[in-house]
């Protein structure tokens, strides 16, 4: 599954996003149903029925699976059982998974909150991806798999984030170590650089508009792939850094020519590799 999140078009309309995944050759697409506080009033999908089905009928008429549906971020204030109405309109309109970032600094009530949130998405058949990021608490992949570990929910996953991963100071390695049944999918993007920026705002302002699309920068993305399984799905993420002035269905279709030619380069490159892979998914570490 080749999908496109949100952020990559966010200043898109919901139907504008759909439209732009399916001309960029995209399977599928995330949408931002359920505003995060920063952004209250950004385009709030699940309060309004009609419009969910509108759009998921839009979805299937051009062939695209909404994917994941975003943001049910856990802080220290979040109410899971209010959340259920967005978990309602994620499932009408067909998505995967609902993805979470993990804001709260109190580990335990964080895992508390995932642990009710993965038992009310897996009552409508839909999984939930937590989400490390550097600027948050649960910030690198090291935390992101201890939170797991204390939500102990089979339908908890994770999420790697190419980007976060790197500026979080993880490797190729430690995200191979990851026992693939704990693995949800990669949201992808490229960066010019590996050098982690130094302030917390500068790690926010890359992550939302300064990424490059897969191939395009010096990310270790091919090493990562190498060591991940061979079918996991990938999303790309990729505000990109230089073409914020492009309609967001052009930039889709870029976005999705680079990110198809770079999924389908990763798939050859496994196959060319399966036997060493096969011996490698041995021993691998929680």
């Amino acid at each position: 599954m080749i999908c496109v999140s949100n952020l990559t078009a966010l200043d898109a309309t919901p139907e504008e996003f759909i439209d732009g995944a399916a001309a960029g050759g995209f399977e599928g697409c995330g949408l931002r149903i359920f505003p995060p506080k920063h952004a209250p009033d950004q385009y709030p999908i699940a309060v309004n029925p009609k419009w969910t089905r509108e759009l998921k009928k839009r979805a299937d008429d051009r062939g695209i699976r909404i994917w994941e549906a975003e943001s049910f971020g856990i802080d220290r204030d979040t109410d899971v059982d209010g959340m259920r109405f967005a978990i309602e309109a994620a499932a009408v309109l067909g998505a995967q998974w609902i993805v979470s970032g993990g804001i709260d600094d109190d580990e335990s009530r964080l895992a508390a909150n995932y642990a009710k949130l993965a038992e009310a998405a897996a009552g409508f058949g839909i999984g939930m991806a937590i989400e490390f990021m550097p600027s948050r608490p649960m910030r690198s992949l090291a935390d992101a798999l201890r939170v797991l570990g204390k939500v102990d929910h089979p339908n908890a996953k994770l999420l790697i984030d190419t980007l976060h991963l790197q500026r979080s100071g993880g490797t190729p390695e430690d995200a191979g170590r990851v026992d693939p049944a704990k693995l949800a999918y990669v949201q992808v993007c490229d960066a010019a650089s590996v050098e982690s920026p130094a302030m917390r705002s500068a790690l926010i302002e890359e992550s939302r508009s300064g990424r490059l699309y897969p191939g395009e920068g010096v990310l270790p993305l091919t090493r990562l792939y190498d060591l991940l399984p061979a079918d996991i799905p990938t999303s790309l993420e990729a505000p990109h850094a230089h073409h914020a002035h492009l309609p967001p269905t052009e930039r889709l279709k870029l976005a999705g020519a680079a990110t198809v030619r770079f999924v389908e380069a990763m798939r050859a490159h496994h196959a060319a590799r399966a036997p060493a892979a096969a011996a490698r998914f041995t021993g691998r570490a929680a």
